[in-house]
């Protein structure tokens, strides 16, 4: 399997692109584009729902913390997965579930029933990023993989951003749960499509494992590969081991702490500024159409963000880059809790941190999408995530709390400012980690590049 693989990513590396690569990652974005409106559709209906059933301040904060919850048990329990059936039958499976359990989601008539369904719902969601990651990863030449998986993973962002226009036009005309039906036949449409044209993870292709048609789509994927016999397919690395052990192997156990770490701070900023951003905007004052106008500007910066932070990774070297990318993101955060109560500062303050906060958060994924080797890449990247859920969980629930307790828009941004020091401190030790290591081997490892 691996001379094979090595056949592959040669014929990979040394060709053109092939036109079905663009394709394959457009794919990939679409269903992300689906995956990031379903995360973050409970953020901009929260006050509409809150408004129509006469909640108190901070009633949803479980309900949110739920489907955060959801996220976190989806990225470490279904993503592994991924590594031994294959990611596009996770993304399949993915697709198809959480867009029955949005449709589910609209009937919600009280806490509970809502509170459970975000749940189910975080489940199905949690899956599909970490795997299409791993998807495009490994079908990406070398030199511009980075730029790849940022540009699928783009798709998050975008639909984070097309849920605060959506429920902007539609909850005023049909209501709250509107959002969420639009939100659940999108996944479900797109989902024939992903089975006609998106191939199979390269490791089934390459010992015979994926069907025909995946078979056919990894060759368009890599023009003038030729696959030849295939052998049985050996006994996966780790044996019955659970996938996440091989990620504490050799070598990687101190950087994947520290990833870690990354994921943990990064993503309690960027889900607890997504799902409370138009509440702690409402809350301060403000108009609804403001609070979504910052949400959805907060996410389109973040694309913005993305794409050019990849870019100077791949130039100046992400050891460099991404501490400074986080600590924008603190300095930006806390701008927007100094931007008082004009509209204008406020969109602007937040577009700010999208560009870091969401921007970071992107290229971090790029990085972790090409430090690990292909037999744990999917393990990897979703345990990264789901880790970072805990973030996410903590940060909310704490978010929430102080809301209902009164606390004031400043302070609440003020403590968003400070997980990303220690998300700058920990990514500039682990990409130093990987530099160092390598430096030391006098034969390269065959997967484990010194910067990604």
């Amino acid at each position: 399997m691996d001379s094979r693989a090595d056949g592959f990513r040669r014929t990979l590396d040394s060709g053109r692109i092939s036109p079905r690569l663009y394709w394959t990652v457009a794919l990939v974005a679409l269903l992300l584009v689906t995956d990031g409106f379903g995360t973050q559709a409970i953020g901009f209906v929260a006050p509409a729902i809150g408004k129509a059933w006469a909640l108190k301040k901070g009633a949803l904060t479980g309900v949110i913390t739920m489907g955060l919850v959801g996220v976190m048990i989806g990225a470490c329990g279904v993503t592994p997965l991924a590594d031994r059936v294959g990611a596009r039958r996770i993304l399949l499976g993915c697709a198809l579930s959480y867009g029955a359990l949005m449709c589910g989601t609209a009937l919600a008539h009280d806490l509970p029933s809502l509170l459970w369904m975000r749940f189910l719902s975080g489940v199905a969601l949690g899956g599909a990023m970490p795997a299409g990651i791993a998807l495009v990863s490994e079908y990406s030449p070398t030199r511009l993989r980075a730029t790849f998986v940022t540009a699928a993973v783009c798709g998050f962002s975008l639909g984070g951003a097309l849920g605060g226009f959506v429920a902007t036009l539609v909850i005023q005309r049909f209501g709250w749960s509107a959002v969420f039906l639009v939100g659940g036949v999108a996944p479900i449409l797109l989902a024939p499509v992903l089975y006609l044209h998106l191939p199979e993870s390269l490791p089934r292709v390459l010992v015979g494992e994926a069907g025909a048609r995946s078979m056919a789509a990894a060759r368009k994927l890599a023009p003038g590969w030729i696959p030849g016999p295939f052998a049985t397919a050996p006994p996966a690395e780790g044996g019955g081991q659970a996938p996440v052990v091989g990620l504490f192997k050799d070598g990687f156990a101190l950087p994947t702490v520290l990833i870690w770490v990354v994921y943990f701070m990064t993503l309690m900023v960027l889900y607890t500024l997504s799902n409370w951003l138009p509440t702690i905007i409402t809350d301060a004052g403000m108009p609804m159409s403001t609070a979504n106008a910052a949400t959805s500007f907060y996410q389109l910066a973040g694309i913005v963000g993305a794409l050019l932070f990849s870019f100077l990774c791949d130039k100046v070297g992400s050891r460099r880059v991404l501490p400074l990318i986080f600590l924008g993101a603190s300095v930006c955060c806390f701008l927007i809790g100094s931007a008082g109560a004009n509209p204008s500062l406020v969109v602007g303050a937040a577009a700010a941190a999208g560009l870091f906060v969401v921007g970071g958060q992107s290229a971090a994924n790029a990085f972790v999408g090409n430090f690990y080797p292909s037999h744990v890449r999917a393990t990897g990247i979703g345990w990264a995530l789901g880790v970072g859920r805990l973030g996410t969980i903590l940060g909310s629930s704490v978010i929430g709390l102080m809301i209902g307790a009164g606390a004031e828009a400043h302070t609440l941004f003020e403590m968003c400012a400070v997980p990303g020091l220690f998300a700058a401190l920990a990514i500039w030790l682990v990409a130093g980690h990987r530099r160092r290591e390598a430096a030391a081997e006098p034969v390269p490892g065959p997967a484990r590049p010194a910067e990604a």
